[in-house]
């Protein structure tokens, strides 16, 4: 019989797919049983009348059918994801830099330093490098890291972040930023410079209050608690300091992820504390620990259902690769010692009186 679609279409039924559609051959006509109503089609298999849907493979009309009778593939697992490896980069700026310079060479004006926690703040340590000089060993083959966890030392210890060399920072890579926000609006802030996500960190923030405001603000906040034996707010008062409560807190809030930071070792590179690891146990949040993290073992952390690591600014790999080669000192050419010439005997170059 007469087929109106070509020979490389798969023809299915609109209402149960099935592919035994054909042109309605016509009962009435010039030729009964063998003309057809090239504007009609009918399905064999459930006697639906009406235009049939097409499909350039069989194998896609076959899934349609199956899908309108409920049969649904079963959904690929998904890759399974290792854990998450990112560098804590305290930046120490100067407010008050020239813009201009700043336009030229915004790596070399900001500096990558250590970091140890002191008397209720973040003091740097005199390990430090040039940012240009630190994202060039972190950012190249050997070491490659794609994101970085950013502490704004002049937002967080004196409320006065530099967002003008941040800014330029984080156009080089993905950037987890805190500028040590001391209100949600001041958090918020963050997101004017078009980082991957803004971080929150208990240690400037008042109260667990100011968490729920910020998930009203934006549920992509990332809150960190600030931990040194429990958890550090900006005001002593606030009574939530047992982690575990906050976190479970913070999970009532909305929040789906955290990053909990051990003061105490930060910048130590003495691994997590096992006391700490008990306490995030259970938490139905994907959490990332800090605080004295080496690259190994984010991979342990992995193994025991943490989502990801922060890893201390200047790991043994790190200073590794910052380490700056040294200078090939210049050779001497040794000259070769010169080959002793033969005198020549007398008469046995001619002279200008001829032969003798």
């Amino acid at each position: 019989m007469a087929r109106r679609f070509g020979p490389t279409d798969f023809a299915a039924c609109a209402r149960c797919g099935s592919g035994q559609v054909h042109a309605k051959l016509l009962i009435m006509g010039p030729i009964a049983g063998v003309d057809s109503d090239s504007r009609s089609f009918v399905c064999h298999a459930c006697g639906h009348e009406g235009l049939p849907i097409f499909f350039d493979t069989e194998s896609a009309r076959a899934q349609f059918e199956r899908e309108k009778k409920g049969i649904w593939p079963a959904e690929p697992a998904p890759a399974s994801k290792g854990p998450v490896s990112i560098p804590i980069l305290p930046i120490q700026t100067d407010p008050m830099i020239d813009l201009k310079i700043l336009d030229l060479l915004p790596g070399r004006t900001a500096v990558v330093t250590g970091v140890r926690w002191e008397a209720g703040g973040l003091a740097p340590t005199g390990y430090r490098v040039s940012f240009q000089d630190y994202w060039d060993a972190i950012g190249g083959p050997r070491y490659n890291a794609s994101r970085i966890y950013m502490l704004d030392l002049a937002g967080i210890n004196r409320a006065n972040p530099n967002f003008e060399v941040t800014r330029h920072l984080g156009k080089r890579c993905d950037v987890w930023l805190d500028s040590g926000g001391r209100e949600p609006e001041e958090v918020m802030d963050g997101y004017m410079l078009d980082v991957e996500r803004v971080v929150a960190g208990s240690k400037t923030l008042a109260s667990i209050d100011s968490f729920a405001v910020l998930y009203t603000l934006s549920s992509d906040v990332l809150p960190c608690l600030d931990w040194d034996g429990h958890v550090v707010w900006r005001e002593p008062r606030e009574t939530q300091v047992d982690l575990p409560g906050v976190a479970k807190a913070l999970r009532g809030i909305g929040f789906s992820a955290i990053c909990v930071m051990d003061l105490r070792r930060l910048g130590s590179e003495l691994g997590p504390d096992p006391a700490l690891l008990s306490n995030l146990e259970g938490l139905d949040l994907d959490v990332y620990v800090g605080g004295g993290l080496q690259e190994s073992d984010v991979l342990r952390l992995g193994e025991q259902g943490f989502a990801g690591g922060l890893v201390d600014p200047y790991t043994p790999v790190i200073r590794d690769l910052l380490r700056t080669p040294k200078p090939e000192a210049p050779t001497e050419a040794i000259a070769p010692a010169p080959a002793p010439r033969p005198t020549s005997s007398p008469r046995t170059v001619p002279d200008s009186t001829g032969p003798p």
